[in-house]
């Protein structure tokens, strides 16, 4: 596990107690990663992942790579969110960051640097580990 994804799993862990429950991981370092959660803790009465679950992996990607981008010292929250779930998952849940285009990424910090705080709009999937994706969640995060 490298340094990167051992500070990142610890910081979840204590600072959002579900995430310590759901088992997230950040498995990678910092220029690829993804976070993990397991399907035995993580599936419905429906044998197959719990929506809940998936938001809120797909929710802390994208918070997470907002919050690597903007730099240690800003707060960042989410501001909107929406799941489109497109099919049953019935094994570990992947969540991985749709990294936007790098004007739209320039723009961010650019903003952020002038005015102190400013917003970023993300997509992340959440699939298994073949690659499969089995929900697109959309999400507007905040700086400052």
């Amino acid at each position: 596990m490298s340094d990167f994804s051992q500070r990142w799993t610890t910081r979840l862990h204590q600072g959002f107690p579900l995430l310590k429950a759901m088992q997230v991981q950040l498995l990678g370092d910092q220029s690829d990663w993804l976070l993990t959660a397991p399907y035995g803790t993580n599936q419905n009465d429906h044998h197959s992942a719990f929506g809940g679950s998936i938001s809120t992996l797909a929710t802390i990607a994208g918070w997470l790579w907002v919050s690597e981008l903007a730099g240690p010292d800003m707060k960042v929250v989410i501001q909107t969110g929406s799941t489109n779930f497109l099919s049953p998952l019935q094994s570990d849940l992947v969540a991985k960051v749709c990294p936007p285009d790098e004007g739209q990424t320039a723009r961010f910090l650019q903003t952020l640097q002038r005015k102190g705080r400013a917003r970023m709009a993300l997509e992340i999937t959440v699939g298994d580990t073949t690659g499969k994706i089995a929900a697109r969640f959309n999400a507007q995060y905040v700086a400052g």
